[in-house]
């Protein structure tokens, strides 16, 4: 039994020394992989970065939309990298068509409500806030939200029309 001991204490030496090899290697690794990448990085600045992956992903979305324009992933992605690059109206087309795949998306309805809204266009926003409201009767908040675009577009519309006494006067 004392014969073990000793043969038992190499084995754990030996594998600690294993470990802290191999862990010390991937951690060399790391920091090589790192240093390369460093010359790169001091040309753009993390925004840039992120600009330009969402330019690259938002182009190979396209793409796969040309061959399969019904693919709903495609759809999602490229809807999501055209709003966090700020395109909120070219993301308009792809979730009308998020929403007419799939009707009873709720998200997408959303999304597309407020694009509407942001771009200008809250007249476009009213179907698809009502369809929400329908989806979710019992949320008020939904409610609130179509009632003051519906008041929003009738006081624009108020302030816009033309007073008839300026037209008697011309």
């Amino acid at each position: 039994m004392a014969e073990k001991k000793p043969v038992q204490q190499i084995l754990i030496i030996v594998s600690i020394l294993a470990f802290v090899g191999s862990t010390g290697l991937m951690a060399a690794g790391l920091f090589r992989n790192s240093g390369n990448n460093s010359p790169q990085s001091t040309n753009e600045s993390p925004a840039d970065a992120a600009t330009q992956e969402l330019l690259v992903a938002e182009e190979g979305f396209q793409k796969v939309l040309e061959r399969e324009p019904d693919n709903l992933f495609a759809l999602q992605n490229l809807v999501s990298a055209r709003i966090e690059l700020g395109k909120v109206k070219e993301a308009i087309p792809p979730l009308e068509k998020l929403v007419e795949l799939e009707p009873e998306n709720q998200e997408a309805l959303q999304i597309l409500a407020a694009a509407h809204i942001q771009t200008g266009n809250p007249n476009e926003a009213i179907p698809y806030l009502e369809k929400l409201v329908a989806l979710n009767p019992e949320n008020t908040q939904l409610k609130d939200q179509l009632t003051q675009v519906k008041q929003q577009i009738e006081e624009g519309e108020t302030e816009k029309s033309p007073n008839p006494e300026d037209e008697k006067s011309n």
